[in-house]
């Protein structure tokens, strides 16, 4: 009886914590920037040089019950009008959140031995499905970043192209 209770709880409290995790793909790969509605904000829209357009949204304004993630945006790069990229970035955050988000949706992944969460820096990538999971923790000025990009191959040369136009510029400001 008692293994009956415990495994009916479990279940309970294992569906509560799908049901409140925070969903901050409002759009699908593909689909025009038109198409994102978020009451009572308007996202903030920046085009840049390269030819993408970028909507930026801070994680607390599309997951209000799920706290867990504050302090994180989110990118959606259009190009051509498509949703190409979805980008969750965590500057100097005292905290390993995003890699701990990463593991348990994607699948958790070997961190060298002896090197603790907090002071490893690297990436990791999944595949599911169509999409292209890439978990990054680096060095910025002041700090560190955690990023996770979602890529979909469906559009992977336009992102490739876009990238390049980057690379190139970077390039030319040494």
């Amino acid at each position: 009886m008692r293994k009956i209770i415990f495994i009916t709880i479990s279940f309970l409290f294992l569906f509560s914590s799908f049901a409140s995790a925070c969903n901050f793909r409002i759009s699908n790969f593909g689909d025009p920037k038109e198409n994102v509605k978020i009451e009572p904000i308007a996202p903030v829209l920046m085009p840049d040089q390269f030819g993408g357009e970028s909507l930026i949204i801070p994680i607390q304004d599309l997951c209000k019950n799920d706290k867990s993630l504050y302090g994180t945006v989110v990118i959606y790069l259009y190009i051509e009008n498509k949703l190409t990229r979805i980008q969750l970035y965590r500057p100097n955050m005292e905290d390993s959140k995003l890699m701990d988000y990463a593991m348990g949706r994607y699948g958790s992944f070997n961190l060298p031995e002896g090197v603790p969460k907090s002071r490893w820096r690297g990436n990791y990538f999944w595949e599911s499905g169509n999409d292209i999971i890439e978990y990054i923790k680096t060095d910025i000025h002041d700090g560190y970043a955690e990023i996770i990009d979602i890529t979909s191959k469906l559009y992977s040369a336009g992102m490739a192209d876009y990238n390049e136009k980057v690379g190139e510029w970077l390039d030319s400001q040494q």
